[in-house]
């Protein structure tokens, strides 16, 4: 199925403004609060871990929603219009600062606008695989997906330390607000007759057999893919959300200028979209989705590592850490993409199609992996002895290795573990041939 390029950036462009949301998120959100919000480290810590741990169960919960709800106005697009106005109004309370000091809330504040968040995003994924069909139009839709999100990193990271500065965290993600209200109804309205659910009382016997059960959604999930595709997957959130946590207090901390933040953050993004760009051309060299991804973290671990020996320069400290941006950008390019032929997987072994589900869980994989960053960021600053009152140079030095060699370590073991993953571009090809021979015979 090939799909317009308006159609495609149309679709792209609701992600690249609700990705806005975590961007903001993974870089200041433990900053705001040991500042602006006034908390304590171990506050920060606590809030942290709460939000850790509710937005697995709230990935959980959205995840059988959608895929047991078929609402007249489409199985997806209503919750990604809905969970994405509501997540853009709650995210800005989160980031005011009424309760100055109030763990309980932040913590309450920061679940609700998370939950809401996961509900649009694990919606917003669940469309791909009806955008697009075969493995070379989902790399394209991934792209266009991934190169919007770059285009809003870059314009988060070239304002976002100047309004900070000068007016607040809160309106910051006010910005991000609107950007997802212009962005996410168009979306809503363009995706109205690709988002199509068929009632069950019309479907045929095959396609009714292969509706699948609640059993089936828990016990189908769990399979050899899905298990290697998810130590990957961890692997490359932790390296990467991790180093975005923790590189802002390098700036502000360690090294003690946060004007070179925004030097990594523009630098990072417009690398960022490089990366994408170039994913479909490193997809073609290395043959396949999975390949692509692991390729991508082996690119993010050199670079991770060529900044460590050359730490001693911040400059060139940054333009290392904003170069392994690429490899990331790549293998988050490949990802939705490489994770899509799970369902296919599935439905080729068991006869069952829980791809909704699926797709849906893609979201808790990065809580997963988000919920991992955070506890070791939180408690990781309390290990080192952070007092952002008194910082130390044992901190300094416990901060530099957070940052850097833990996700360098992280990368390469993902990318290893990603290359035994059985999903290779010649098994896909060969599932989706008789998937379409399958579908085909119902039809007749």
């Amino acid at each position: 199925m090939k799909t317009s390029k308006k159609f495609l950036y149309t679709y792209g462009l609701a992600d690249g403004t609700l990705a806005m949301l975590p961007t903001i998120y993974n870089t200041y959100w433990s900053l705001f609060l040991t500042s602006a919000a006034g908390l304590s480290t171990a506050g920060m810590a606590t809030v942290m871990s709460i939000i850790s741990i509710a937005d697995v169960l709230s990935i959980l919960l959205v995840s059988f929603l959608i895929q047991k709800c078929n609402l007249k106005f489409g199985k997806f697009r209503f919750w990604v219009l809905l969970g994405g106005l509501v997540a853009a109004v709650t995210r800005v309370l989160s980031f005011s600062t009424f309760l100055q000091g109030s763990v309980a809330y932040f913590a309450i504040m920061i679940v609700i606008s998370s939950s809401m968040y996961n509900l649009a995003y694990s919606a917003y994924m669940g469309m791909l695989p009806l955008i697009a069909d075969s493995q070379e139009d989902r790399m394209a839709a991934v792209t266009a997906q991934q190169q919007c999100v770059a285009v809003f990193s870059i314009i988060v990271s070239i304002v976002s330390v100047t309004v900070i500065e000068n007016l607040s965290y809160a309106f910051l993600n006010g910005i991000a607000a609107v950007a997802i209200f212009a962005t996410v109804i168009p979306m809503y309205k363009a995706t109205k007759d690709v988002d199509v659910c068929k009632p069950v009382e019309k479907m045929s016997a095959e396609e009714k057999a292969a509706q699948p059960s609640t059993w089936d959604l828990l016990r189908l999930t769990i399979n050899v893919p899905m298990v290697m595709y998810l130590l990957g997957a961890i692997c490359k959130i932790v390296g990467s959300i991790g180093l975005s946590m923790l590189v802002s207090y390098y700036y502000t901390y360690a090294y003690g200028d946060m004007s070179m933040l925004t030097v990594y953050l523009t630098l990072s993004t417009v690398l960022q979209l490089v990366g994408a760009s170039l994913a479909p051309m490193v997809n073609k060299l290395v043959k396949g989705n999975r390949n692509t991804f692991a390729a991508g973290l082996f690119i993010y671990a050199a670079f991770l590592g060529l900044g460590y020996f050359l730490g001693g320069s911040a400059m060139l400290f940054t333009i290392c850490l904003s170069a392994g941006y690429m490899g990331w950008a790549i293998t988050h390019t490949a990802e939705a993409a490489y994770y899509s032929y799970i369902g296919d997987y599935v439905e080729y072994k068991h006869g069952k199609n829980i791809q909704a589900f699926l797709m849906s869980l893609l979201s808790l994989v990065i809580k997963i992996g988000v919920a991992a960053s955070s506890m070791v960021v939180g408690w990781g600053l309390v290990a080192v002895g952070f007092d952002a009152n008194n910082v130390t140079e044992a901190a300094k030095t416990g901060i530099m290795n957070l940052t850097v060699l833990l996700p360098l370590a992280i990368n390469l073991l993902g990318g290893v573990v990603t290359l035994l993953c059985p999903l290779s571009d010649k098994r896909v090809r060969e599932i989706k041939a008789a998937l379409a021979e399958r579908h085909q015979a119902v039809v007749k």
